[in-house]
């Protein structure tokens, strides 16, 4: 019985296979034949690689990927810890800043006190300021020299100023000097102009002072400088005090008051001037009783104080 497929022959078959294998072959003796005349290898190539970039960008994209996650944590960190250490160097930069500005100050307020101290106060000393009463009212300042140190109490202090106030009460290595805007104190002044004399009181303010009972005669006015008059023989005449800027009527209409801004800045700088010389005390108050067995008057203690 016949079939009605097609059976191709031995010899039909095996040529048909090796056909593709000689088409190759031709092909590429022409090629290398074609190459070695006209060099088209390396414009084939180069065309080739372009086309197949973007294969080769995929394919590289994963491990790129995780190299760069790598590369950026390790950066983060590096940057973070640069920055703490940045940071830390800044402060400390910062603190020596500060202390240097402050020496700075110190520098130039001790340069201020020494011309002071060449050219007006001569017999004096230059004093530490070690703490500051915290009530508001009480203006008293403490001062790193006592009675080692040789201080008295009735020294005068002063800063660049003008008068600060005077020692209180004096301890072993330290003193507290009772400032002209406390409160409790007061000062005899006498105007520089015209040389009125009148009692300027402490209001408990750093940047107040007080002339009252002035009457429209006196000769005083705004702007005029107050220096200390000497009298009681507490302070030394001559020092600057303050300037008066206001004044003020009484609700009685009968007598006015002044407002003086001190010359001394109590609130600033650590050191002040401490004159050696001890005023004298006031006659008056100072006067010692008679002993019983002596009638003679009492002496007044002006005859008998120490320079």
């Amino acid at each position: 019985m016949a079939s009605d497929k097609f059976s191709p022959s031995p010899s039909s078959s095996g040529l048909g296979a090796w056909l593709p294998a000689l088409f190759m072959a031709l092909l590429s003796v022409s090629l290398m034949a074609v190459d070695a005349r006209f060099g088209l290898g390396p414009v084939i190539r180069a065309y080739t690689s372009e086309l197949a970039s973007p294969v080769w960008w995929l394919a590289s994209r994963p491990k790129a990927l995780l190299q760069g996650g790598i590369d950026a944590m390790n950066t983060n960190a590096a940057l973070h810890e640069r920055v703490t250490r940045l940071e830390r160097e800044r402060l400390r930069s910062d603190l020596a800043l500060q202390r240097l500005i402050a020496l700075q100050a110190e520098n130039a307020e001790l340069r201020v006190l020494l011309k002071v101290q060449t050219e007006r106060a001569p017999g004096s000393r230059a004093v530490e300021l070690v703490n500051v009463n915290p009530e508001p009212s009480l203006k008293r300042l403490v001062i790193g020299a006592g009675r080692r140190q040789n201080v008295r109490v009735g020294q005068v202090v002063i800063d660049a100023g003008g008068l600060v106030g005077q020692v209180s009460e004096v301890y072993p290595s330290s003193a507290v000097v009772i400032a002209i805007t406390d409160a409790d104190h007061a000062v005899p002044v006498m105007v520089a102009r015209s040389g009125f004399r009148a009692i300027l009181f402490g209001q408990g303010n750093d940047n107040r002072l007080s002339l009252a009972n002035l009457t429209p005669s006196d000769d005083i006015k705004a702007g005029d400088v107050l220096l200390t008059s000497g009298l009681g023989g507490r302070f030394p005449p001559g020092i600057p005090v303050g300037v008066v800027k206001t004044f003020r009527q009484d609700p009685a209409l009968t007598f006015l008051s002044a407002q003086v801004q001190p010359f001394a800045r109590t609130g600033y700088g650590r050191h002040l001037l401490l004159l050696d010389a001890v005023p004298a005390a006031p006659a008056a108050a100072a006067a010692a009783p008679p002993a019983a067995s002596a009638p003679a008057t009492p002496k007044p203690a002006v005859a008998e104080a120490k320079p």
